[in-house]
């Protein structure tokens, strides 16, 4: 099969082109074709794509240590699909007093 058919091509006898074709053609679809970029919103993503980010992301994160830690922690390059899932969060809670860390300390040494 080469490409080149159309879908009103399986109205045509001749075509040689059938409904089982057309599946296995949109089935095996390449990146360079329209109809896998249609099918794969993803598609500029290929894994070439996804290891260069990988070892980018790997190499920045390695001069930040190297670099003593200094500024924030360099986030990695966004990916499709992917969100952040963890995020920090910080609470406020009330003080407590020499005296009462003392007492909570009491009651947790067991004695014995």
């Amino acid at each position: 099969m080469t490409i080149g058919y159309r879908v009103r091509d399986l109205d045509d006898f001749e075509s040689g082109l059938t409904v089982g074709d057309m599946l296995d053609f949109v089935e095996h679809a390449h990146e360079g074709m329209a109809i896998y970029r249609i099918l794969n919103p993803d598609w500029p993503w290929s894994l070439t794509n996804l290891l260069l980010a990988e070892m980018l992301d790997a190499q920045v994160l390695w001069r930040w240590v190297d670099g003593g830690k200094k500024g924030p922690k360099p986030k990695p390059i966004p990916r499709p699909g992917v969100t952040e899932t963890h995020t920090k969060s910080y609470t406020v809670s009330e003080t407590s007093t020499v005296d009462e860390i003392d007492e909570w300390l009491k009651g947790r040494v067991k004695t014995g």
